[in-house]
């Protein structure tokens, strides 16, 4: 079965929305919805990890 990466990508497109503004000059500003994103995907990172680990 292949991991789940939903929430990976979306923190990933939040990250480089964040990073954006703070290119163009603006201050980035991590609101509570890349949190909780962020969040959600590391649950998945480690899900992942743990789907391979125990298939080796």
């Amino acid at each position: 079965m292949k991991p789940a990466t939903d929430y990976i990508r979306h923190a990933a497109r939040l990250a480089r929305k964040l990073q954006m503004d703070a290119a163009t000059g603006g201050t980035p500003q991590p609101d509570a919805e890349f949190f909780k994103v962020l969040g959600k995907a590391l649950d998945e990172i480690a899900a992942g990890l743990e789907q391979v680990s125990r298939s080796e």
